[in-house]
């Protein structure tokens, strides 16, 4: 019987080793890959939105500590109707990054670490943001009323800051989320999003295909003070009224938030990503959004 057990233990260690992985994809200066990136939203009320871009990406520096890899959005559609606004301001977010380089620092298994050239692009943004502002308006009137220029400018940087755009490249949507970790079924991590949620994720690894899952980790103190932010910036004549009934409109329901994401990672042999799915169901104060998108190497 012993013998069993010990045979057992060490099969079952050997099963854990042989479904652990690093991500480090192969990276030497030059290097391109061109990605397809087709996200298609739906929002209560109004029709889905379908955005496609082109990313290219090439490894330009190699340095001392990892490499310098380019970043461009090529290419930019939408199908958003004038008369969606929600479509308008998600469109409008991934409009405003078009035709920019962002010059991305990583370490030497490929994880992004920093915005090198983040002080060239802020200017740019901004020109960008005002013309965004004066677009969306133009599309959809009623939105000067609902929400002034400054205010409205003020969230579509927020979108675009340093650490925003930085965020963009370690999230589930990117192909270099998963650049510099150690990854095996069953393990977990807590990290925080672009909604300044806390999150919790579990990895699932087959061969070269990984599938993260991922659900909203937040306490109730927590997910108060998210709401009032968020309301406090989107809606800042609003908040006082927020702050004294928040604990009564959570109890009804009218203020729950929560999220959900799975992705599934399909590699290739030089442990770039082949193609990215993911699955994101976003609920708050009563909306809830649906986004599919797919992520293809070209």
């Amino acid at each position: 019987m012993k013998k069993f057990f010990i045979l057992s233990v060490m099969l079952t260690a050997a099963m854990a080793a042989s479904a652990q992985m690093k991500i480090a994809p192969k990276m030497e200066k030059g290097m391109t890959k061109v990605y397809n990136v087709v996200a298609t939203t739906a929002v209560p009320g109004q029709k889905e939105v379908n955005i496609t871009t082109d990313q290219k990406m090439t490894v330009t520096e190699a340095t001392a500590d990892g490499y310098v890899v380019d970043i461009e959005t090529t290419a930019f559609k939408s199908d958003a109707t004038p008369d969606n606004i929600a479509g308008q301001l998600l469109s409008g977010a991934a409009e405003m990054m078009t035709n920019l380089n962002v010059r991305v620092a990583t370490n030497k298994d490929g994880k992004p670490e920093k915005i090198v050239n983040y002080d060239e692009l802020k200017p740019r943004i901004d020109k960008m943001a005002d013309q965004l502002v004066e677009k969306l308006y133009k599309a959809v009137p009623q939105l000067s009323q609902m929400l002034p220029k400054e205010p409205l400018k003020q969230q579509l940087m927020e979108g675009v800051t340093e650490e925003k755009i930085l965020q963009g490249f370690q999230n589930a949507t990117s192909v270099m989320a998963l650049n510099g970790k150690t990854v095996m079924t069953g393990a977990q991590e807590d990290y925080v999003n672009e909604q300044d949620m806390k999150m919790k994720r579990m990895y699932f690894v087959n061969g070269k295909n990984i599938v993260t899952n991922s659900s909203m980790n937040m306490s109730n103190d927590e997910l108060k003070a998210l709401i009032i932010a968020q309301v406090e910036k989107a809606a800042p004549d609003q908040a006082d009224m927020i702050k004294q009934n928040i604990d009564t409109l959570m109890k009804s329901g009218m203020l729950k938030m929560d999220m959900k994401e799975t992705a599934t990672y399909d590699l290739q042999d030089d442990g770039w990503v082949k193609s990215v799915t993911v699955d994101t169901t976003v609920e708050t104060m009563g909306q809830t959004m649906k986004t599919h998108s797919v992520t293809t190497c070209k």
